[in-house]
């Protein structure tokens, strides 16, 4: 090794000299010797490739990598030669993997609207008396047997609980009733999305509601906007009063919402509905009274200044808590027909008991009366949280006003006659009690 360091070797016969002073920083007084890395690597080769190596190959390589480096150079030092060779290193992509345009650009304007890209998803919404608001997806919500527990479906703040549910979908036009008789219209995806641990977020950050008022009904309509012209609604207030209306009176509901009825000191909304044709009108009260009555002999207003007319008498105290729509009542000798045709009453009581009682045991009657009894409102079952007709495929879901929330299959709770107790759908702590129920059509959650 240190005869091949000392030694003085002459490299003119190939010529590369300047090539090899032009591309590094060699120190020309040491052109003619070896450095150490140069000798390690001679000493690495094995002799019959060290014998095999020529000038003629050594300097072919050189000029290779001299002509190398002048070009990387030249790119880095020039901007137009780094833009050359971008271009030239593009073609060559483009030759390689391009092909025609699939996409065809135009200059049309397009009408998409923001509602053409939200998602179509069925939903839960919920609604607590201090008027907190949000939606779920209806598969959040699990299904569960009669007699749980539940699981929290919405954490409320301290001292409130949820008076509302209802479902519907993401595209949705959603009607919303304030107790003082205004009514408000927005669409389903403007509606916060929440968790079931979130509190959701005030009405009044989405809705333009009094400081005193408070949303009492929720009413989603069909997404077929042609439809409407063919449906009536009909209100309900706390003291009996009702009134029938065509769903056109609602259609062109400003921002800042619209008079929906007009009101008798003290007195207010507490339901509306959606009237199809013939169909029968059940009022339900709080001590478990409930008047049956036809839609048709109620007249049909027209504006939305007036008060409405009697729908039920009330007494003791009590108050009319839902309405409910119900097919027209059936007479037939065929009780195969009737059987077919025969509709159930769902009743939930306070303290989460209820019952499934035919329609047929409700007989119709003329608006104004008393009513009959629909459930025994005694000590264990409490007054009356909520009263709607039901099919046995449905599933329902409750809600306390502690936010607790359960779902259960209708086929698990009894048929029973109107005067009886039930059974116990929802176990309910102490200092609890059901405030709503609602019906789930979609059981698949």
């Amino acid at each position: 090794m240190i005869f091949l360091l000392k030694k003085k070797w002459d490299f003119n016969k190939s010529k590369i000299e300047d090539k090899i002073l032009q591309i590094s920083d060699i120190d020309k007084k040491k052109l003619n010797y070896l450095s150490d890395t140069q000798v390690k690597s001679i000493l690495d080769l094995k002799l019959q490739r060290l014998t095999a190596i020529g000038f003629d190959e050594i300097d072919e390589e050189l000029k290779m990598l001299y002509n190398t480096i002048e070009k990387l150079k030249n790119i880095l030092n020039k901007r137009s030669s780094l833009l050359e060779y971008i271009k030239e290193e593009l073609i060559d992509i483009k030759n390689k993997y391009g092909k025609e345009r699939i996409t065809q650009f135009s200059d049309q304007v397009s009408n998409l609207e923001i509602e053409d890209v939200i998602q179509h998803e069925d939903i839960v919404v919920t609604l607590t008396n201090q008027g907190y608001i949000k939606r779920s997806p209806l598969t959040s919500v699990r299904l569960q047997r009669r007699g749980g527990k539940g699981k929290i479906g919405i954490k409320t703040r301290e001292e409130d609980f949820v008076t509302e549910i209802f479902t519907g979908n993401t595209t949705s036009t959603v009607l919303f009733f304030s107790n003082k008789g205004k009514v408000f219209k927005i669409k389903g995806w403007k509606i916060p999305e929440g968790s079931n641990q979130s509190k959701g977020k005030s009405l009044h950050n989405l809705l333009p509601i009094q400081s005193e008022s408070y949303i009492s009904s929720i009413m989603p309509l069909p997404e077929n906007e042609n439809e409407w012209s063919k449906l009536n609604i009909v209100f309900i207030t706390k003291y009996g009063k009702i009134r029938k209306n065509n769903l056109e009176d609602f259609r062109n509901i400003q921002s800042n919402g619209k008079i929906a009825m007009k009101l008798d000191k003290e007195d207010e909304i507490v339901s509306v509905k959606l009237l199809k044709g013939n169909e029968d009108i059940m009022i339900n009260s709080y001590m478990g009274k409930s008047l049956r009555v036809n839609s048709n002999k109620i007249r049909l207003f027209k504006g939305r200044s007036s008060k409405g007319v009697k729908g039920m008498s009330l007494k003791n105290n009590d108050k009319v808590i839902s309405l409910s729509i119900l097919n027209k009542n059936l007479i037939s000798s065929n009780k195969d027909e009737m059987k077919s045709k025969e509709e159930f009453i769902l009743t939930i009581t306070e303290n989460g008991y209820g019952k499934r009682s035919s329609s047929y045991e409700f007989r119709e009657t003329g608006r104004g009366g008393q009513g009959i009894i629909n459930i025994s409102t005694s000590k264990r079952n409490g007054n009356v949280s909520a009263s709607f007709p039901i099919n046995a495929e449905d599933d329902i879901m409750l809600v306390t006003n502690k936010g607790q929330m359960i779902r259960v299959k209708v086929s698990e709770i009894r048929i029973a006659g109107r005067n009886t107790q039930g059974v116990r759908i929802f176990k309910t702590a102490i200092d609890e009690k059901v405030v709503t129920a609602v019906r789930l059509t979609d059981s698949n959650g």
